[in-house]
């Protein structure tokens, strides 16, 4: 996708959260619209559910604390499913009579991605494309889950310079596209506060935090379990003065500079910052928060002799670069 074209339109000035929701999710040349072929060793980036089953046995297990909670079987809402790994490892990790019962709901916003899972999962699936449709399906009781979904979302870029904090987005300037720098009103983060030294640059999800919001009122009952890497505020751009938004093509990591040729092409992201997501499950009235490191989530039941399971418990490593949030949900 030719970017500048469209950074022209925009006054010349386009929002890092803009680039990056053309870059992934636009319908004839974002990459998981068009351009994504595959997740793990096939693809530009891998998962914890292409490297060992740990993550969906040790889910299986919440899911049946959930249901215990609830006092009924809960379906699986997967947000975020990728290649269907995960939900295949799920299924597999059930028990006969649980596979039999148990309805499994898939979210994802990628009509490429819908129309692998619905071909790689077959009938154990029902795929959606907005949460909504699945929470009303399943009437508002759900086992809720992702993995690496927040870190998706399109981010805005912030830069504190002269002691003020300003957007970051992209400019053509003499046929070059280059970064450039705007004030535009702040999004509610604990970010702002915490990391206010000069050069520094942050991202914030503000488009996951709307996200999360608008489904709120329609989840009644259950748990929501979200797993990504990111850290709390106090620790997330410790040695990081540039910030953590970057692209991944072929497995290799690519900066901010180097994304606009690759427009369409390659998968972009940033670290999630826990402390908001926390926040925002805590202005939930009556609901339970628990937050930990990966490591801490998967521990109990990873196999020694098993390479995979030891990767993704690793310190350092996955084990405390990725976090898990949970949110409980009591129906009144």
């Amino acid at each position: 996708m030719n970017i500048a074209p469209h950074i022209v339109a925009n006054g010349n000035w386009l929002s890092m959260e803009k680039y990056m929701e053309l870059a992934l999710f636009d319908e004839q040349g974002g990459y998981y619209n068009s351009n994504i072929a595959d997740i793990g060793v096939r693809g530009d980036f891998s998962t914890s559910a292409t490297i060992s089953d740990l993550l969906a046995r040790r889910l299986v297990k919440q899911w049946k604390q959930a249901c215990d909670a609830c006092g009924r079987c809960l379906p699986f809402l997967e947000i975020g499913g990728g290649n269907g790994d995960l939900a295949m490892g799920i299924a597999r990790s059930l028990s006969f009579f649980d596979r039999l019962r148990v309805r499994y709901l898939m979210v994802d916003k990628s009509r490429t991605l819908r129309d692998f899972q619905k071909m790689a999962c077959g009938t154990f699936v029902r795929v959606y494309a907005t949460v909504e449709e699945a929470l009303k399906y399943a009437k508002g009781r759900a086992f809720i889950f992702s993995n690496e979904l927040p870190d998706a979302f399109p981010a805005r870029q912030f830069v504190f310079q002269g002691g003020e904090w300003l957007e970051l987005g992209l400019s053509v300037v003499e046929g070059r596209i280059t970064r450039a720098a705007s004030r535009q009103p702040l999004p509610n983060s604990s970010v702002f506060e915490r990391w206010a030294r000069e050069g520094q640059i942050v991202e914030v999800h503000e488009s996951y935090h709307a996200w999360y919001a608008a489904w709120q009122k329609l989840w009644r009952c259950g748990s929501l379990v979200t797993i990504d890497y990111g850290e709390l505020v106090e620790t997330l751009y410790h040695r990081r003065p540039h910030g953590s938004l970057r692209g991944y093509k072929a497995h290799q990591m690519l900066s901010v500079e180097e994304l606009p040729p690759l427009t369409g092409r390659c998968d972009i992201t940033a670290d999630v910052n826990f402390t908001d997501l926390i926040s925002l499950a805590r202005e939930c009235p009556g609901d339970v928060v628990q937050y930990m490191s990966q490591r801490d989530f998967l521990k109990e039941l990873a196999r020694p002799e098993h390479p995979g399971d030891q990767h993704l418990i690793a310190v350092p490593g996955a084990g405390d670069h990725f976090n898990v949030l949970i949110q409980h949900r009591f129906e009144l």
